[in-house]
């Protein structure tokens, strides 16, 4: 379960809400839809099913204590990134990526 997010456009966006013209503009090319069904499918799954989900490409970025999972689609520079505290996910954020190798 999503216990907390980083910005107010990621929950925002996991909640169907309405962005503002601001929010809009700074998130461009992302899916929104995509983002909250990938949001959805984070807030519902346990580390062993994001593993199992070819799709959702979830891995551990390099140097850090944080984990990421697509957000769009596998070509896509946007990610969700967000930290593990037991079964629950924290600082939950959609990221624009740019360099992903």
């Amino acid at each position: 379960m999503i216990k907390s997010f980083l910005d107010e456009k990621t929950k925002k966006i996991f909640n169907g809400e309405t962005l503002t013209s601001k929010e809009r503009k700074k998130i461009g090319s992302l899916n929104t839809k995509k983002a909250q069904a990938r949001l959805t499918l984070l807030d519902d799954s346990t580390e062993k099913e994001l593993m199992l989900n070819n799709g959702a490409n979830y891995h551990n970025l390099s140097g850090t204590k944080k984990y990421c999972i697509d957000a769009n689609a596998r070509n896509s520079k946007w990610r969700i990134t967000f930290t593990w505290e037991n079964d629950d996910k924290k600082d939950v954020e959609c990221v624009l990526i740019e360099d992903t190798h």
